[in-house]
């Protein structure tokens, strides 16, 4: 993670900064993941596939690796939710 590599330059301030910034995304994905499910079990959908669906009907191109998988996984989306989206020659 970039933080770790801050850390060994010595720029202990930014990497803490950044530490407080990436559990807070975590916290953010984690909300949304949850309601997403809750709303695709409300309309009887697949969680997985309509979030896969959502991302071809409104964002252009691939998405770009690598991502965090632990983060994302320990958030609610695991792989399963994204890999799919990326292109063969990400992968």
């Amino acid at each position: 993670m970039l933080q770790e590599k801050m850390r060994e330059t010595g720029d202990l301030e930014s990497a803490d900064i950044l530490d407080v910034i990436y559990n807070d995304e975590k916290g953010h994905v984690a909300v949304g993941a949850k309601w997403f499910r809750f709303l695709c079990a409300r309309e009887r959908k697949d969680p997985a596939a309509t979030f896969q669906q959502l991302v071809r009907v409104n964002f252009r191109g691939a998405l770009k690796a690598p991502f965090n998988d632990v983060a994302r996984a320990e958030a609610g989306l695991t792989p399963a939710f994204y890999r799919s989206l990326v292109s063969v020659s990400q992968s």
